[in-house]
Order: structure tokens, then sequence, then C-alpha cells
């Protein structure tokens, strides 16, 4: 029995820098009112405010992970809890890494600092080949003056996440606090930062656009693409559940 289906955002709902399906926010929103059993929430490497937009949009009840489990936010009650892991020596090494970032890194291209992150250090641009150059530049500056830090990358973004504050280790925070076993949890995602986190729940999926690494390790990987492929994996749950 599935309690908990959980999906990312970029590459599950939508797609970065396009516009919405609107529609199919809206079928997705509408099922899972329907399926009360069933709840709906998200984990995201997204900050805060962009999660907490989405969990508004989909009219989410189940509190939502952003920063990829960094932070927790409950739309009920209108409450953030951040991890306990993020220490006051992590948050310094963060802001040595976003130091680098805005003297090193940014100056003269495409890219920006994504400063309504806090646990973690991350840049974003349109342009893939920019963030391309950009990870193995930052996995040295890491290793050298921020060590224990992991990097991360997407085509859009580069991240620079403490250890203990992963996806994996959010959706197990968040289980914790729901009470619900981590096999009665299904996750959605595309991209190698949600690997750790598709393995250790019940049934793991991924979109038909996510990459060849992700769709080779899961359970289950849709025909639709984005958010359509969300809504087949919300189905199958719900399917399985009447079961």
């Amino acid at each position: 029995m599935i309690e908990l289906f959980i999906t990312d955002i970029d590459g599950c709902l939508a797609e970065p820098y396009r516009p919405y399906d609107l529609e199919g926010l809206h079928a997705l929103r509408r099922r899972a009112k329907e399926e009360r059993a069933l709840a709906l929430s998200i984990c995201s490497g997204r900050s805060y405010p962009y999660v907490e937009a989405m969990s508004q949009a989909l009219a989410l009840t189940t509190p939502v992970l952003f920063e990829a489990g960094g932070g927790r936010f409950d739309p009920v009650a209108a409450r953030t809890t951040w991890s306990p892991r993020f220490t006051d020596e992590v948050e310094a090494k963060l802001n040595t890494v976003q130091q680098w970032f805005l003297t090193e890194c940014i100056p003269g291209t495409s890219v920006s600092l994504d400063r309504a992150k806090r646990t973690q250090a991350g840049l974003v641009s349109p342009e893939v080949d920019e963030i391309r150059a950009l990870h193995p530049r930052t996995e040295q500056f890491v290793a050298e003056e921020a060590p224990g830090l992991h990097v991360f990358s997407t085509d859009v973004s580069v991240d620079v996440v403490p250890p203990g504050i992963t996806k994996r280790d959010g959706i197990e925070w968040l289980a914790g606090h729901l009470e619900v076993a981590l096999e009665e949890i299904a996750y959605i995602g595309d991209a190698d930062t949600d690997l750790e986190a598709l393995n250790a729940v019940g049934i793991s999926f991924a979109p038909a656009n996510a990459d060849a690494a992700v769709r080779a390790q899961v359970d289950h990987v849709t025909e639709g693409t984005v958010i359509e492929g969300t809504l087949e994996a919300y189905r199958y749950c719900r399917a399985q559940n009447e079961a």
C-alpha cells in the first residue's frame, strides 16, 4: 500500500525556463484532491519560495521538502522547519563557497547566484555549457576549501550541498515526521540527484525525459514526459492501492 506519493519539480512537474503545463498541473491537483488515501508531496532542490508556490498551485496539505531536504514546509500550519543537520559550521562553509561563486564564477557569464537558498550554495544558468564547465571547477574548490560538502549539478544548476542534507535524507526525515514507512512511499525523479532517494522508497518512477542513468535504475519508466509522466505514475499507484 502506497500512502505517500512524492514528486520532484524540475523535469517532473515543470521544465526550467519554460511555460507551465497548467492543464497538467490542474489534472494532478484534481486527482490528488479526489484520492485522499494517497497523499501528494514534493521533494525538490529548489528554494523555499518556489516550492511553497508550487504547493499552493497544487493545493497540497502534506508537508513538502525544499533545498533537497534542507528545509520542510507545512502548507497547513504555514511553518518552516530546517534540517537538524544544518549547523553553524556547515553554514560557514557554504558562505565560503558562495563568496567564491560571486568573485570567481559569475563575472563575465550568464550565471546567477541562487540567492534564495540557505542550506545550499547554488548557481543557475540557462546556458548548459557554462554549467558543465563550472561543475569540475566547483568540485576542486570544495575539495580544497570546504571539504565535506558535496557537488551536484543539472543542465541548469550547480549546487553545493552539506552531508546529510540530500533528497534521500529529506525523505527519511519527512517519513519519520509523518510516521510513514519508506516502503509506503513512491517517488518520481529525473536526475542523478534523485538516485539515492529513488533507491530508498517502495516504488520508484522516472518520467520518459529522465536521464538515462535514472531510467535504468527505477522500478517504472513512464510513457509520458514531465507532468504527464507524473500523472501516469500517480494513477499507477492509485490503481495498485485499489487492487
